[in-house]
């Protein structure tokens, strides 16, 4: 017995020393003996490249607990033959096809109107300003604010004494805010809903059937209406807008509805304002083709698609609802142009561009089929002992993706407006998103990667991101441009790496392709690099530097300027477009009050008391405005340069702040507007 028990001890630890002496002869990895930290660190690298010595990329398993759910997708085709499954597929898809087109088209085609009087003009708008409404910023409205607003100069509203009906769509509590700066006074605005004071508590009454304080009139109507509680962010609706508040000594911040931020305070007089009155004109009146149905449409795809997710295979599930997603966000979600009724050509636009992006982003969406959703989505091999588990198709990719498709409703939610260190700086909370959002990608990509890892393919796929990122750091480097990774683009290197059959697949590409649609249907597959320029928006572009402003005497009320600071340098098409830009605006409270050309100076008490219109609100505003321990009233001053008579402005500078009437003045802080 002992001779038989020494024997096998002696086989045992010669096939453990073969163990450890070879781990993989045929590909010729040698283990060192001993088991060294060495040999730790060797196995682990080699591990890591070639993979487990049997890959494995189990499908999501079917959900025990839900097994008669699971069943059904099959029984359904062992009982339906497929020819008759095509046909029912083709009679659900027009059946959907009609009811979204019966719902939304009206709404794009048929002007809003009241059912008393149809030929009443009810204006249709956008959730920011248009130019009807308000011509834009700082000198924008021209001399004296002539030009603005040249809505209260109609008169097809007679019959509601002058006031303004309007009608905004979904969604305005988010898409009314302002993306690039606009000044109020001594105020840089971004990043916020545009509308200054205003409140639904009544203050100072000026109509019988008014039902909030004054708005600044260059606020957002719809963006106003919201705060106000007149106008759901959720199904939109119409208005009436009245001028007649005409001009106010100040606008006290308050509080909005909805969740919305409070309102912008303006501590000084402005010419012009809106209040909201009451909507009902008389008992018989209604409004037809006020609300905007695109919740409801997306309600509408959202249930129908579960059916075909569930249903059918994994290629008609990707493309039928990956093209509902497209066409969700264009017509309904976030549509790329915004739809007046009242001009027939605005739908059909709509249409095209549309159209224009839909064709290339089918093409992506093939390619993306083929390299990673074809894997995740399809049924097994006949001969396959797994099933396919559809019960988590529905509950984990379908969810995910219309959270992606509805990026303006979640991820713009955030704090992150774009991922240049400009934007990150102006928004609060955006560094602290920003890292959860890189810590959440990170760990999804640990994942991923091990899922890749698991079935056998982690070199491959390790060999095409190390190409993406050198890709992205060269497009880095190109001068004159900033590299911008859209989501769209985002998520078309993410969604190569989801190309497994698990749950976190699933997921991750369900969100991926959600957000890819989101990004191409609404901003079109814009370029990954882009000029400057193009990233500023509307900000101001500094081509033209504003005079700057270098004294006041308080005694005689002379404020003097600088027309060409002398530390810059001009060249000769520089001193021919500052010579075209020869006129001096100046700016008091956000409107043009003098324009001079090659102005040197000007005397601010002349100007404050020559003018009937601007002494008289000052007059008011010293009884009932926002007054100091002193007595004093703040005006803002801005100074710019322009084409003479023409609208054509340069940028501004920051704003002045005249105390009135004890005449001190504040010198703006450099930069500009």
């Amino acid at each position: 017995m002992n001779l038989e028990l020494t024997t096998f001890s002696s086989r045992n630890m010669a096939e453990t020393s073969s163990d450890n002496d070879s781990i993989d002869s045929a590909n010729g990895f040698q283990f060192p003996p001993h088991n060294s930290w060495k040999s730790r660190i060797k196995h682990f690298f080699y591990l890591m490249w070639n993979g487990p010595s049997e890959p494995r990329d189990e499908p999501a398993p079917q959900i025990v607990s839900l097994e008669f759910l699971e069943n059904i997708p099959d029984k359904f085709k062992e009982r339906l033959s497929s020819r008759y499954r095509k046909a029912l597929f083709i009679f659900y898809i027009l059946f959907w096809f009609g009811l979204c087109y019966n719902i939304l088209v009206p709404y794009f085609t048929v002007p809003p109107h009241i059912s008393t009087d149809p030929n009443m003009h009810i204006y249709t708008l956008s959730c920011a300003s248009l130019p009807e409404f308000w011509k834009g910023k700082n000198g924008a409205c021209g001399l004296n604010g002539q030009l603005c607003p040249e809505i209260i100069n109609t008169d097809n509203q007679k019959n509601i004494e002058n006031d303004v009906l309007i009608r905004c769509p979904a969604l305005c509590d988010r898409s009314s805010w302002t993306y690039s700066l606009i000044p109020i006074g001594d105020q840089r605005i971004k990043y916020r809903g545009y509308y200054i004071g205003g409140g639904d508590k009544v203050t100072k009454e000026i109509d019988d059937n008014q039902i909030t304080n004054p708005y600044r009139a260059d606020s957002y109507p719809c963006g106003a209406g919201v705060h106000a509680g007149v106008i759901s962010p959720f199904w939109g609706g119409c208005a009436r807008m009245s001028y007649e508040s005409g001009e106010q000594s100040y606008f006290k911040a308050s509080k909005g509805y909805y969740g919305v931020s409070d309102s912008i305070e303006f501590s000084s007089f402005f010419k012009f304002s809106f209040i909201f009155k009451n909507l009902k004109l008389g008992e018989k009146v209604s409004f037809d083709q006020c609300y905007d149905p695109r919740l409801s449409i997306l309600l509408i795809n959202i249930i129908l698609g579960i059916p075909v997710v569930y249903l059918s295979s994994g290629s008609v599930a990707y493309w039928t609802i990956s093209v509902v997603g497209f066409w969700t966000i264009c017509l309904a979600t976030d549509p790329p142009v915004d739809v007046n009724p009242n001009r027939a050509t605005d739908f059909p636009r709509l249409l095209s561009v549309a159209m224009e992006r839909f064709l290339p982003s089918c093409c992506v969406l093939f390619v993306l089929w083929h390299v990673s959703a074809k894997r995740t989505l399809s049924d097994l091999p006949l001969n396959s002992d797994t099933k396919v588990s559809y019960v988590s198709r529905v509950i984990l990719w379908y969810p995910l993706f219309w959270l992606g498709v509805l990026n303006n409703m979640t991820f713009d939610r955030l704090p992150v407006d774009r991922l240049t260190i400009s934007d990150l700086k102006e928004q609060s909370g955006a560094i602290l998103a920003v890292g959860s959002i890189i810590l959440t990608i990170t760990a999804c990509a640990f994942i991923q990667a091990y899922k890749i890892w698991l079935s056998g393919r982690f070199k491959k796929y390790l060999f095409v991101y190390s190409l993406f990122i050198i890709g992205l750091v060269f497009l880095a480097q190109l001068p004159g441009l900033t590299l911008r990774v859209h989501h769209y683009i985002l998520a078309m290197l993410l969604i190569p790496g989801c190309a497994t059959r698990g749950r976190t697949a699933l997921m991750f590409q369900g969100i991926l392709l959600g957000l890819f649609l989101s990004g191409a249907a609404r901003w079109g597959l814009a370029a990954i690099v882009e000029t400057a320029d193009s990233l500023r928006r509307d900000d101001p572009r500094g081509n033209i530097i504003p005079p700057i402003l270098t004294g006041y005497n308080d005694t005689t009320g002379t404020l003097e300027w600088t027309n060409i600071p002398p530390q810059l340098e001009l060249t000769k098409i520089k001193s021919k477009l500052y010579e075209k830009y020869s006129s001096i605006s100046l700016l008091v409270n956000d409107i043009e009050r003098f324009v001079g050309d090659k102005a040197k100076r000007i005397n601010l008490k002349e100007l404050l008391t020559s003018s009937d219109d601007l002494t008289e609100e000052i007059k008011r505003a010293l009884v009932d405005g926002m007054k100091d321990e002193n007595g004093d009233i703040l005006i803002y001053l801005r100074i710019g340069r322009k084409i003479p008579n023409t609208h054509h402005y340069s940028d501004f500078s920051n704003a002045a702040i005249l105390k009135w009437p004890s005449g001190q003045l504040k010198l703006p802080l450099p930069g500009i507007t």
